[in-house]
């Protein structure tokens, strides 16, 4: 009798996901539903965080997505692409992570070589870019991640020859 009760036990072991363990496999959607291809545009490990990040188009229009083990965001719109006269498109700053880092993403023009993300505080923080063009889009990604003493209040595109092309008020 003892021998049926161990057998009809079972032990499930949850184990816990290592937040700087980068998303692998094949690229997915996770926020919404691809009309065409999702591309990886990149990935990395920042602040002990892992994440890709991704674009595709979907009924909303084009969408991207920055993956990591703690959440996942999506943002979908028609128009990613900055204005005519702009450096910067569509940006903003992410909801702050259970560690505090908050991260920031967005998208710029060809010709911008450094994205900064500002802390009146700690400063200017690099954004990493990432090209569109595996997408058949202009432009570049971009995702940065302020640390936890911090709060990004701007973004600045910069070119090559270090002029700061646009300020970017965050909301």
């Amino acid at each position: 009798m003892l021998l049926i009760a161990l057998a009809a036990c079972t032990v499930t072991r949850v184990e816990e996901t290592n937040p700087a363990a980068i998303p692998s496999g094949t690229p997915t959607a996770l926020g919404a539903e691809p009309t065409g291809p999702v591309t990886l545009l990149g990935s990395g490990e920042t602040f002990g965080l892992g994440w890709r990040y991704v674009i595709y188009e979907a009924e909303d229009g084009w969408c991207t997505e920055l993956q990591m083990n703690e959440r996942t965001s999506t943002s979908c719109g028609p128009d990613l692409e900055p204005e005519a006269g702009d450096s910067i498109g569509s940006a903003g700053a992410l909801d702050p992570l259970e560690s505090g880092i908050t991260p920031v993403e967005g998208v710029v023009t060809d010709d911008i070589v450094t994205v900064w993300i500002i802390d009146e505080q700690l400063g200017r923080i690099p954004a990493t870019l990432m090209p569109l063009d595996d997408a058949g889009l202009e432009g570049q990604a971009f995702i940065g991640f302020m640390p936890a003493d911090g709060t990004p209040t701007h973004i600045q595109a910069l070119a090559m020859s270090g002029e700061i092309l646009q300020t970017y008020e965050l909301p």
